[in-house]
């Protein structure tokens, strides 16, 4: 029994708020001191952790993000979907989804898509008629779609660890991801005719054509991203890179112009958050390193083996405790203490990696908006200059459409699996 003890001790660290990476590295140390395993090897396995080609997506994804809020793109993509669609039922919130779902295509972050559509969408919304707290709400729900839709950071993290094809897992999130948008965008205008918000005025033409002249060269990145990922003409880590070239030319020749020392300060923040990131995976691979060895997820395979449950239960189970996570714990956080725990368990019993990927997204897109730590609540609630009261109210109706959501994708694993295995025949 002494071998579950770093678990034991992880989640104390956790539960007294110990910061991430202390948790998991002094867990992982603990193990390999129980395990009389040579502790020279743990700078070794975290060395190799941290030096896969695939890693660079990580930092160049968040820097795309960070230049895209500040160059003014996300306010092309708002003013273009406002423009179109924003004569519709709850035409606006309808307009700040599409214009999370385009964003998200591109940088791969909740949080970041939250808050550069949010500072704009959400006083807008306001200012129209709506209220607060479904400004909040909708905003908070559509910057989810940052995590699911690909390019997705969570989904690189998780290739890395499982050791899956990022392409793979791309293409398996992309049709959950276009049922996500939809979902949220029957909730968001059922909400508005159930509530008579007003409508604008149909655009004129003129208008029309504007906003797409104006949003166009922000609306070929993520063609530019997805597309050249699927033909196979670059990598993920490619990807990344064209899109921070890209990114920074069209904000400085389209957009809002950025000084040298503005784009200075974008990358060195991009390079501080993506180091936390790094430093968090790091320590999470000794630890999965270490349940390896003890082969605890084996024994936890048989534990359920011998209870009378199969892969389908074992896939419930975990996805209710998931959700019960994501109520308290970061996103990167949770995925990167979870899987290398939950995959051994995963692999003993046939559980498919692709198909549990984008499971544990939707359930880490339920947590995004749940409190108490739901992030995007917290950004909406910075960006529209509201009460938290407001964000958690506003979120609830989306949060029961990604239940449902994810609840279809455990029963239909096709959805997620069909263009995976399309793609590589």
């Amino acid at each position: 029994m002494i071998e579950y003890l770093p678990i034991a001790v992880l989640v104390v660290l956790l539960a007294i708020g110990a910061p991430i990476y202390l948790s998991l590295g002094f867990s992982a140390v603990l193990g390999f001191h129980i395990a009389d395993l040579p502790l020279i090897a743990s700078a070794e396995i975290v060395y190799n952790s941290l030096t896969p080609f695939t890693l660079l997506a990580i930092p160049f994804f968040v820097m795309t993000a960070n230049l895209m809020t500040a160059g003014g793109i996300s306010d092309a993509l708002v003013k273009f979907a406002q423009v179109w669609v924003g004569h519709l039922w709850g035409g606006l919130g309808v307009a700040t989804i599409l214009a999370c779902t385009v964003f998200s295509a591109i940088s791969g972050s909740s949080v970041a898509t939250a808050l550069a559509i949010g500072a704009i969408s959400i006083p807008a919304m306001v200012a129209a008629g709506y209220d607060r707290s479904y400004a909040m709400g909708v905003t908070a729900a559509g910057g989810t779609l940052g995590i699911l839709i690909p390019p997705s950071i969570p989904l690189i993290l998780y290739g890395f660890i499982t050791d899956q094809s990022i392409v793979a897992l791309f293409s398996a999130a992309l049709i959950p991801g276009l049922l996500a948008v939809a979902g949220l965008l029957i909730c968001a205008v059922a909400i508005a005719r159930v509530k008579r918000y007003p409508r604008r005025a149909v655009a004129s033409r003129e208008e029309r054509l504007a906003a797409a002249k104006e949003a166009l060269p922000s609306f070929l990145l993520p063609i530019l991203i997805l597309g050249g990922i699927y033909s196979g003409i670059y990598t993920p880590t490619e990807a990344a890179i064209i899109s921070v070239v890209y990114s920074l030319v069209i904000g400085q020749i389209f957009y809002t112009r950025q000084s040298l020392a503005g784009i200075l300060r974008i990358m060195g923040k991009s390079m501080v958050d993506a180091g936390a990131i790094m430093v968090i995976l790091a320590a999470a691979m000794l630890l999965g390193h270490y349940l390896s060895i003890v082969e605890i997820g084996f024994r936890v395979a048989e534990g359920i083996e011998s209870a009378g449950l199969n892969a389908l239960h074992f896939t419930l189970l975990v996805m209710a405790i998931l959700l019960v996570l994501g109520m308290f714990m970061e996103v990167t956080s949770m995925l990167l203490i979870m899987v290398p725990m939950l995959l051994p368990t995963m692999l003993a019993l046939n559980v498919d990696p692709i198909h549990f990927a984008v499971l544990f997204v939707v359930a880490m897109e339920v947590g995004l908006i749940t409190p108490p730590v739901g992030m995007n609540l917290f950004v909406v609630m910075r960006a529209g200059h509201g009460r938290l009261q407001d964000a958690i109210r506003g979120a609830v109706p989306y949060v029961f459409m990604l239940i449902i959501l994810a609840l279809v994708i455990v029963f239909f694993p096709g959805l997620a699996l069909w263009l995976p295995e399309w793609m590589s025949r």
